[in-house]
């Protein structure tokens, strides 16, 4: 072999070798790349589910002491009906770089679907439909309890449309029992002994400034009714007995976040965890 054609196959060689050098470069590149991205990706949704759970401690914490600074049932009933009032300033705080914000949801503003009796889930239910489908829905509902609202549809004689229709006034949290003051005018009318009238008459004393409690007369003069006049007792109530505690965090470096939802009972002046779940968002 000449020496021209020699250099010729070593030129070819090299820049074989190059371009063999180089596609292992750009594949190591990638990788170190992907696991470099899977390691932020890691630990901005680590930090945020502790930052999350941080959230759902204080909110906690919070609403505890606001139970135990009530000195009457009344006054009990005007925090719980301000909640939102009172934790306005968690709705996003700070921690280094990462953040949580906190939401409060009173599920005994809403019905049970498993849990309320059935004469209430009729009169929920017929505010959307005919009055025998909503019988024909809450037959269903008894016997075969749903797990998540949204198996709702499934049930039959619901479907999409009645579904998204009683979405913003049922849950699967709760305890059966609806606060009155909080609870919407078509969660009111569904109540045994209540109407729509009523309900809304309800829903205006409500928006004047009236607050429902247990205590009859008032002790301080101010405008108060009993429960048990409305409805009967074991229904209603006046302040929550179910809360939702719903909590989000995120690293603020990432576009992640991570909800932790937290069912809470109250009993006195305590919160006792009844379940949980969460996501990545």
């Amino acid at each position: 072999m000449r020496r021209r054609d020699r250099r010729g196959v070593a030129l070819i060689f090299v820049l074989g070798l190059l371009v063999f050098l180089g596609v292992i470069a750009t594949e190591v590149g990638g990788t170190a790349r992907l696991e470099s991205n899977m390691v932020a990706s890691l630990r901005a949704r680590t930090v945020a589910r502790y930052v999350a759970e941080s959230g759902t401690v204080v909110a906690k914490h919070r609403i505890e002491a606001l139970l135990d600074s009530a000195d009457s049932p009344a006054e009990r009933s005007e925090i719980m009906r301000d909640l939102r009032h009172h934790l306005g300033d968690l709705t996003e705080v700070r921690l280094g770089r990462a953040r949580f914000g906190i939401a409060v949801v009173d599920l005994n503003a809403r019905i049970d679907l498993n849990r309320a009796e059935a004469p209430t889930l009729v009169g929920l239910f017929r505010q959307f439909t005919g009055e025998t489908r909503a019988e024909l829905i809450v037959a269903a509902l008894k016997a075969n309890p749903v797990v998540r609202v949204s198996d709702l549809p499934l049930v039959p004689g619901v479907g999409d449309a009645v579904a998204v229709a009683v979405a913003p006034y049922i849950t699967v949290w709760s305890d059966g029992i609806v606060n009155i003051n909080s609870a919407p005018e078509a969660v009111l009318a569904a109540l045994p002994g209540l109407g729509p009238s009523e309900a809304k008459s309800l829903i205006e004393r409500r928006d004047a400034g009236e607050l429902f409690s247990g205590t009859s007369p008032p002790e301080d003069g101010g405008m108060r009714v009993t429960v048990t006049s409305l409805t009967p007792a074991r229904l209603v109530s006046t302040v929550p007995t179910r809360l939702l505690v719903v909590a989000r965090g995120w690293d603020g470096s990432s576009p992640l976040t991570h909800e932790l939802q937290s069912v809470y009972a109250v009993v006195g002046t305590q919160l006792v965890l009844q379940g949980s779940q969460e996501r990545d968002l």
